[in-house]
């Protein structure tokens, strides 16, 4: 079995818990898209997301009469 956690590296207890994990490198896996380049599903890369707002801008302001 699995188990995904979210763990807030900006607190103290959080560093310490990572610290902690990081020792067991055969038992704990941390999954980073920004070194893995994996993108979970559910969310974009940062070139979809930009395709994605502009599409949704210009059908705004063509909607509203802006262009």
């Amino acid at each position: 079995m699995y188990i995904n956690v979210r763990i807030n590296t900006q607190t103290e207890r959080g560093k310490q818990l990572i610290k902690q994990l990081r020792r067991y490198p055969k038992t704990v896996k941390f999954d980073n898209p920004t070194e893995s380049g994996v993108v979970p599903e559910g969310y974009m890369t940062s070139g979809e997301f930009r395709k994605t707002a502009m599409e949704d801008t210009v059908k705004f302001c063509k909607e509203n009469g802006l262009l």
